[in-house]
C-alpha cells in the first residue's frame, strides 16, 4: 500500500513538471545585439518582448523630464550615437506619436497627416530596423532640421 501511494506521488509529480520541462528557453543575446535586442525582437514573431519592455523603460525614464518632438528627436540621436537601438526606436516613436496626437477639426480627422518631419522619423525608424546608424543619424539630423 505504501510503495503504491508513493508511485501516485511520483507520477503525479512528473505530469505536474512536464508543462515547464517542454518549455523553451528565450535565446541569449550575442554581443552584437545585446544593445539593440529590442530591435531583433521587433523582427521576429512571438508575444515575449522583454528587451523591448527594457528599452520603454529607459525611454521612460529619459522622457520624463523631455516634452517636446524635438527633445524626444535630440535622445534618440544620443541613444544612436551610443548603439543603443532599442531605445532609439522607442524615442523616435514617442517623438512620431507626440507629433500624431494633435488636436484637428473633425472633418479632416481622416486626413493623414503629412509632415516632412513625421516622414523623416519613419525613415529613421527604418533604417534602425536594418541597423544602419549612419542613415538613422541622418534622417534624425533632417527632422530637427525641418522642425
Amino acid at each position: 500500500m505504501r510503495t503504491a501511494s508513493w508511485i501516485c506521488t511520483a507520477l503525479a509529480t512528473v505530469a505536474l513538471a512536464t508543462p515547464a520541462l517542454a518549455q523553451t528557453t528565450p535565446a541569449r543575446a550575442t554581443p552584437l545585439s545585446g544593445r539593440d535586442g529590442a530591435i531583433t525582437e521587433m523582427q521576429r514573431p512571438g508575444p515575449a518582448v522583454p528587451q523591448q519592455n527594457r528599452a520603454g523603460a529607459t525611454a521612460d525614464a529619459i522622457g520624463e523630464t523631455q516634452s517636446g518632438t524635438t527633445e524626444f528627436l535630440k535622445q534618440a540621436q544620443s541613444a544612436v550615437r551610443i548603439g543603443n537601438l532599442g531605445v532609439a526606436n522607442e524615442l523616435l516613436e514617442r517623438a512620431a506619436t507626440r507629433m500624431l496626437s494633435r488636436s484637428t477639426v473633425a472633418t479632416e480627422a481622416g486626413v493623414p497627416m503629412r509632415d516632412p518631419r513625421l516622414e523623416r522619423i519613419s525613415a529613421a525608424r527604418a533604417a534602425l530596423q536594418s541597423r544602419d546608424r549612419a542613415e538613422a543619424l541622418r534622417q534624425i539630423d533632417q527632422a530637427l532640421t525641418a522642425g
